[in-house]
């Protein structure tokens, strides 16, 4: 596996993490921003462009692309908004990069801000008290250090940032609701476009970054985005962070090259993954897909992960045990998905609660060969009339469950689980099968 020693965003093992202001600068940070107020935003978003960095909130957009549509506004008023909420609180992602390095986060978003034309920010995280206290902290020192407010490093370039912390389960870190939580709305996702880069924020041009997108902004600027496209691959440079979940309780943040493949990025965690002791891995989180130990090859980049079934998502990797039943499995899925819908559109409020009661019968021993065609009717009919990627992403696990391990819904519509694991929830079927 290439060596990512030089643009690593974890410390490394043993290594005292940079959380002081003081250690932040002995370690280089803050030179990229020094650097970049003596240079246009035009040239630094141009560093940025040539870096070929990707969005690293799941979607995979480029970075550069996104921040131009922005700086292009003729709006004088225009707003950044650092994403730091991990939607699946099971992620390690955000928390480790804001409890290691809130100063890179910091320079990052300053950076950002420069390069757009913003000159106010939200860092927006769940409601981690701990956490929270640490980002205060820092963003204090960068105050007191003039990293912060008025005249930065002696230029014009004036740049504020207000912490906003909330719990609003997994829909909390979608693009549009966080925004409608910041206008102090409620959670509900919007209808795009308009996008946020015309209409966000106090109804201005808004871009919404990942924290782990921006943490490789000063990186960039400060080496240059030549040097940034030498780890990765052609499509996704960098290196990219997955919490890896073993299966039996415990979880492990790694770093790896973007196009390292889900057996490299197992090993990395320290675990070896064969058909003695797990049946699969689900990618992306909640929301991703579930792939048999065969596509453990697949490098964990944006179109290959894709078009394996699942998505690169929140970042996690969860093995499933040996004794796993994907039909009890992929119930459990929809089940919590059901729940964090925030609602707002029919095909995701009911669909995936239709899906959900669907594969319990079916886990129940009451299913019949018809459910099977109604849920993949329901995977079609779910993202195609959602409003956000919450609804187009939720069916994944079905999808790629009935795709990979068909044999257990067999198994269950012939009345049997397959690792006789599976207790029965309800005990009758939908009088009405097509009713939503």
């Amino acid at each position: 596996m290439p060596d990512t020693a030089a643009y690593r965003l974890l410390s490394k093992p043993g290594e005292p993490a940079p959380v002081s202001v003081d250690a932040y600068q002995r370690q280089g940070g803050y030179v990229a921003l020094r650097q970049a107020v003596t240079l246009t935003p035009g040239k630094v978003l141009d560093e940025i462009r040539t870096a070929n960095l990707r969005g690293r909130g799941g979607a995979g957009v480029l970075t550069a692309e996104k921040m131009d549509l922005v700086a292009r506004s003729a709006e004088a008023e225009k707003y950044l908004i650092c994403n730091a909420y991990d939607a699946d609180a099971r992620s390690l992602i955000s928390r480790t990069i804001l409890a290691q390095r809130p100063h890179a986060v910091i320079e990052g978003m300053a950076l950002a801000a420069y390069a757009i034309g913003a000159s106010e920010a939200f860092l927006y995280l769940r409601g981690d008290k701990a956490l929270a206290e640490i980002v205060t902290t820092a963003l204090q020192e960068a105050r007191d250090a003039g990293i912060l407010g008025r005249g930065i490093f002696g230029s014009s370039f004036v740049f504020s940032i207000t912490l906003a912390g909330a719990e609003m389960g997994f829909m909390g870190g979608e693009e549009s609701t966080l925004i409608q939580i910041l206008k102090g709305r409620p959670a509900k996702a919007q209808q795009r476009p308009p996008y946020p880069t015309e209409y966000g924020f106090a109804d201005k041009p808004t871009i919404v970054q990942n924290v782990e997108t921006l943490v490789n902004l000063p990186l960039i600027v400060a080496r240059g985005g030549d040097a940034f496209r030498k780890q990765g691959t052609a499509l996704t440079a960098g290196t990219k962070l997955f919490t890896v979940l073993d299966g039996n309780g415990g979880a492990t943040l790694v770093e790896v090259p973007c196009g390292a493949t889900i057996a490299e990025a197992l090993r990395a965690a320290g675990l070896q993954v064969n058909e003695s002791n797990a049946r699969g891995v689900a990618v992306g989180g909640m929301e991703g897909g579930v792939l048999p130990l065969a596509q453990l090859s697949t490098p964990l980049d944006f179109e290959p992960v894709e078009d394996a079934g699942a998505i690169i998502g929140s970042g996690i990797l969860e093995v499933l045990p040996r004794n796993t039943c994907l039909v009890h499995w992929t119930m459990e899925r929809m089940r919590f998905l059901a729940r964090e819908s925030c609602g707002k559109c029919v095909p995701c409020r009911v669909g995936v609660k239709r899906m959900a009661g669907t594969l319990e019968g079916i886990e129940s021993g009451v299913g019949a060969q018809g459910d099977l065609v109604l849920l993949e009717e329901f995977s079609h009919y779910v993202p195609d009339g959602s409003l956000c990627g919450f609804g187009v992403n939720a069916v994944r696990p079905v999808v790629t469950a009935m795709k990979y391990f068909a044999d257990d819904f067999n198994a269950h519509l012939n009345g049997a689980c397959p690792t006789g694991t599976c207790l029965p929830v309800r005990a009758h079927r939908y009088a009405t099968k097509h009713v939503l």
